[in-house]
C-alpha cells in the first residue's frame, strides 16, 4: 500500500515564476519568428506543471590534471526549494528530478562534461534534520541527507512519471559540486556546473501521488595504504566534511537485531585501485540496504570510473540478477561518457528478507594502475509499515 502523505493545500510552487517563465518565453518565440528564425530548440522542454530552480556553482580553473576527489570544490548553502509565500501556502513540494550542463564559466556556454566529478544535492547540513522532516511526515518517508547525486555520464535523472520525492516546502538545501580533469590540455579551462531542480507543487492536479526514498549501496574493497597514498583523497566522508562533499557517504545503520553498525564498514574503502587487466569484484550488500519493508525499485543509475564496463545487482536468495547497468567510456579520451540508467513505473521487487550482491566489472587496458568505485543509486517506493 503506498503511503498516504498529508493532503494537499492550496498555492503552487513559485507560481509567479512560472507566469514570468511562460510570458517571456512566448515573447521570444514571437521575436524569433518575425525576425526570420526557423527553428527554436529547447533542450529540456519543462512540463506545463513543473517549476525549476537554478543552481550554479562557483567557477573552476582546470589547469592541470585533477583526477577523482582531487579537483576544484564549492558548495552553496541555505538554498529555499520554494520562497516564502509558496512554502506557506503549501505543506510539501514534490523533487521529481534534476539535470546538470557544464559551462563556460564566463560565456555560460555548454562545454565538455569530460569535466564533471559529481554533484549532490543535499538538506542544508545546519539546518533541519531528515529525521525531522520525516516526522513531519508521520513516519511514513525516508529521507536521508542527500536526495540526488550527479555523477560522470549521468548528469540528469528523471523519476518517473507520477513518482517523486516529497519535502516539505520550506525545507533548504545544500548545492555541492567538484570538477575534475583526466586529459592533458595545453590552456586552461574555466568552467562552473549549473543545475535545475525540477520541482512540483502539492496542490497541483498532475503532482506525483508515489513517494520515493533513496539508498545509496558500494562494492567495498579491503583498505590498502599504499594504494590509498597512491590515488590521493578517499571518495568518502570525515566527520568534519559536509555531508554532499563525498561520493561516498557514511551513516550509522540499525540492523534487524537492534545493533547499530557504520557503513561502510572499518578497514573498508569504496575506493580502491585496479591493477591491468580485467576484474570483477563484488560485494555482500544487505546491510547497506537496510531495508524497512519488502518494496519495488523504480530508478536506478551508478557511478563508476573509467575502464568500468557495467554493475549488477543479485539477489542471492533467488539467484537471480534484479539488475544490470552498462558503463560506456569515451573513444578519444580518458572518462565515463555514459551510464545506463533503470526507470519503471511497475518496478522490481526487492525484499526486506532477502540477501543481495553488487558487481562491478572493470576491463583496465592503460597498462597502468588506476583508480575504481561502483556505487548503486536506487529510488524505492515508500509504504506504510
Amino acid at each position: 500500500m503506498v503511503a498516504r502523505l498529508p493532503s494537499r493545500t492550496a498555492g503552487t510552487c513559485n507560481a509567479k515564476e512560472k507566469a514570468v517563465n511562460r510570458r517571456t518565453l512566448a515573447l521570444l518565440i514571437v521575436a524569433l519568428y518575425l525576425s526570420g528564425a526557423a527553428v527554436l530548440s529547447l533542450r529540456h522542454p519543462l512540463p506545463a506543471n513543473e517549476s525549476l530552480l537554478t543552481l550554479t556553482s562557483a567557477s573552476y580553473k582546470l589547469d592541470k590534471l585533477y583526477r577523482s576527489m582531487q579537483g576544484p570544490s564549492s558548495v552553496q548553502h541555505d538554498i529555499p526549494i520554494c520562497n516564502q509565500q509558496s512554502a506557506i501556502s503549501n505543506s510539501f513540494v514534490w523533487l521529481t528530478g534534476l539535470d546538470t550542463e557544464i559551462v563556460d564559466a564566463a560565456r555560460q556556454t555548454p562545454v565538455s562534461q569530460e569535466f564533471f566529478c559529481h554533484s549532490n544535492l543535499t538538506f542544508s547540513e545546519h539546518g533541519t534534520t531528515p529525521e525531522q522532516y520525516n516526522a513531519r511526515f508521520a513516519g511514513k518517508t525516508h529521507l536521508d541527507w542527500r536526495i540526488f547525486s550527479l555523477v560522470p555520464g549521468r548528469r540528469s535523472i528523471d523519476l518517473p512519471p507520477d513518482f517523486g520525492i516529497p519535502v516539505p516546502s520550506d525545507a533548504s538545501v545544500d548545492y555541492f559540486t567538484m570538477s575534475l580533469n583526466l586529459n592533458p590540455r595545453k590552456d586552461a579551462v574555466d568552467v562552473r556546473m549549473r543545475t535545475h531542480l525540477h520541482t512540483v507543487a502539492a496542490n497541483d492536479p498532475a503532482a506525483p501521488s508515489k513517494a520515493l526514498f533513496r539508498r545509496a549501496v558500494y562494492v567495498l574493497q579491503h583498505e590498502n595504504e599504499s594504494d590509498a597514498a597512491a590515488m590521493g583523497p578517499k571518495c568518502t566522508m570525515k566527520a568534519t566534511d559536509h555531508v554532499g562533499a563525498g561520493c561516498g557517504e557514511w551513516k550509522k545503520i540499525t540492523s534487524s537485531d537492534g545493533s547499530t553498525m557504520v557503513m561502510p564498514v572499518e578497514g573498508m574503502t569504496n575506493h580502491w585501485n585496479v591493477t591491468p587487466g580485467h576484474h570483477i569484484y563484488r560485494s555482500d550488500i544487505t546491510p547497506q540496504l537496510n531495508l524497512p519493508f519488502n518494496t519495488t525499485i523504480h530508478y536506478a543509475t551508478i557511478h563508476v570510473h573509467p575502464f568500468a564496463r557495467g554493475m549488477e545487482l543479485h539477489d542471492l536468495t533467488t539467484g537471480k540478477t534484479v539488475l544490470s547497468l552498462g558503463s560506456q567510456d569515451w573513444t578519444d579520451r580518458t572518462g565515463v561518457a555514459h551510464v545506463d540508467e533503470f526507470k519503471s513505473a511497475e518496478g522490481v521487487p526487492i525484499s526486506r528478507g532477502h540477501r543481495y550482491e553488487l558487481t562491478v566489472d572493470y576491463d583496465n587496458t592503460s597498462g597502468a594502475n588506476t583508480d575504481a568505485m561502483a556505487i548503486l543509486y536506487l529510488y524505492l517506493l515508500e509504504k506504510e509499515i
